[in-house]
């Protein structure tokens, strides 16, 4: 075989595979850019005016000190008041400065809603049921 026809089969594999990664690619980007469409029509499908509450899937109504040590650290996100056992939490607490010292992860708390007149929450209460 000679020297141009061997050089004319190592370019036709070389546009070949060349030609195999470029489709590729364009797939790989349709394929991403259709997801990202996806993704923002879902977004900006959602209520944005729906927020997170809490509420007890099942069982007698109880809560896990471990789910009130998570609401305190969300109480900004809840934008309500807790009470946990008498220590009162305000909305503008910080993290750092939650001293959740005296909340036992392994007991069990009854939420209370308080609601004013409006159905607004205003304020939850936590008791433990050791402190009832």
């Amino acid at each position: 075989m000679g020297h141009s026809v061997r050089t004319m089969i190592d370019m036709s594999f070389a546009f070949l595979v060349f030609a195999m990664a470029a489709t590729t690619g364009l797939l790989l980007f349709q394929s991403g850019a259709a997801a990202l469409e996806t993704a923002v029509a879902t977004g900006t499908a959602q209520d944005r005016s729906v927020h997170q509450t809490l509420s007890p899937l099942g069982g007698d109504g109880s809560v896990s000190g471990a789910e009130v040590l998570q609401s305190l650290a969300r109480i900004g996100d809840i934008g309500t008041e807790m009470v946990v056992d008498g220590v009162g939490y305000a909305t503008t607490i910080e993290r750092d400065q939650l001293a959740a010292s005296g909340i036992r992860v392994t007991d069990r708390y009854v939420p209370v809603y308080e609601r004013g007149p409006d159905g607004q929450l205003r304020r939850i209460v936590f008791t433990s049921r050791g402190a009832r």
